[in-house]
């Protein structure tokens, strides 16, 4: 089973980070190291989404 989620964090935090291509053009992402983990969930703003679920 997985889920697919939706959440804003602080841009500050993020301006530190680059964004990856990963796959097609259109696959982007953030790759950020385990260690700072805690502080990207410290710089959450507002409610996590679920907005997909898929199961074997």
């Amino acid at each position: 089973m997985g889920y697919v989620t939706r959440f804003q964090v602080k841009k500050e935090f993020m301006d530190k980070y680059e964004v990856h291509q990963v796959g097609a053009s259109y696959h982007t992402e953030w790759w950020i190291p385990a260690e700072e983990l805690e502080q990207l969930n410290e710089n959450i703003v507002g409610l996590i989404e679920v907005i997909a679920e898929y199961r074997a």
